[in-house]
């Protein structure tokens, strides 16, 4: 169809089914798509909705998401001093209980006061056009590295690695300490589920909003936006099934990013490396990390609990749950010296 040919009731069921996966709802959606007179209003009065707009962040890849978001974006924010001098951004891609908390610390003292993008405040970047972006100068948090390549160059990205097992079990501890009354407060499901288990218990629970936070998180992240879906299969959020990748295929994408980032370090050697990190960043070293989120931490929203029992078979499980992990965490601190 052009875009002046009137629009039809046939017409009107394709543009709900290609833009929004669905026919219309009822004999009112009908009669609104055609009121849209023309095929290229409607398109344009369904692209604007708010069920497309959460149709995309939950199921378009993340070029598309980018491309379309980048396409219905302002001019190029300005871009911070530092960047404007050429200096590059920062991105940290940070993994879960890997001394996030401390090196997040350092990088908004040293950022200062220029714009930093934290992924709990201000979402995943890649859901946010490129151009936006170039504002800041500092972009960390629990994010993918699809995000993290979204990030507008000149740019630095780095991570920190963890002995996978011990990562699950400081993981499970972390959330295992939270106090119930902010559990309640914040509605955090894992934490309430991690209260209510043992170590073995959690590492085995069915929810699968757990399952996706424990099975390979490292070499999942790395590799793209990837969830485990069954025994040796991992699927991104937009792919159908039949796309799913084995394991094998999964760590060969993850190492070759892994082996593309500007800087990696591991938390037993973190402050070893401090130096050299913080020179790659192209910022001024100034002194040991500060110790922030440790496994002696009580405030308000952290309790004390004892540390958690490692049964046999929670060992078993540890394994099977790193399996991928391990070689990924093995095969880095070869290459990393």
């Amino acid at each position: 169809m052009s875009e002046g040919t009137p629009i039809t009731r046939e017409g009107v069921e394709h543009a709900y089914r290609y833009l929004l996966g669905r026919p219309p709802e009822n004999e009112k959606a009908y009669q609104y798509g055609l009121s849209a007179g023309t095929v290229e209003t409607l398109r344009r009065w369904i692209l604007n909705s708010a069920e497309f707009s959460q149709k995309l962040r939950r199921d378009a890849p993340h070029a598309l998401r980018r491309s379309i978001l980048d396409e219905l974006q302002m001019p190029p924010a300005e871009a911070p001093p530092s960047v404007a001098e050429g200096r590059p951004r920062i991105v940290f891609l940070h993994m879960m209980k890997t001394a996030g908390t401390s090196i997040r610390r350092r990088l908004e003292e040293l950022a200062e006061g220029e714009p930093v993008f934290r992924r709990e405040k201000d979402g995943r970047p890649g859901d946010v056009p490129a151009a936006d972006l170039a504002r800041y100068r500092v972009v960390m948090g629990h994010f993918n590295i699809l995000d993290a390549r979204h990030v507008p160059e000149p740019r630095r990205i780095f991570t920190v690695l963890r002995e996978p097992r011990e990562r699950l079990v400081s993981f499970y501890h972390f959330l295992h300490r939270h106090r119930a009354e902010v559990v309640e407060e914040r509605g955090m499901e894992r934490a309430r589920i991690a209260r209510a288990c043992t170590l073995e218990q959690f590492l085995a629970h069915p929810d699968p909003g757990v399952r996706g936070t424990l099975q390979n998180v490292m070499t999942c992240t790395l590799a793209g936006d990837y969830r485990p879906i069954g025994a040796d299969r991992y699927l991104q959020p937009w792919e159908s099934p039949r796309d799913a990748i084995t394991g094998p295929e999964l760590l060969r994408r993850a190492l070759g990013n892994l082996f593309a980032l500007d800087f990696v370090t591991f938390v037993d050697r973190l402050e070893e490396d401090r130096p050299r990190l913080m020179q790659a960043l192209g910022l001024p070293d100034t002194g040991p990390l500060p110790r922030e989120n440790t496994r002696d931490e009580v405030n308000p929203v952290v309790e004390p609990r004892p540390e958690p029992e490692i049964t046999p078979r929670a060992g078993a499980l540890l394994r099977r749950l790193t399996d991928l992990d391990r070689v990924l965490y093995g095969l880095a601190r070869q290459h990393y010296g």
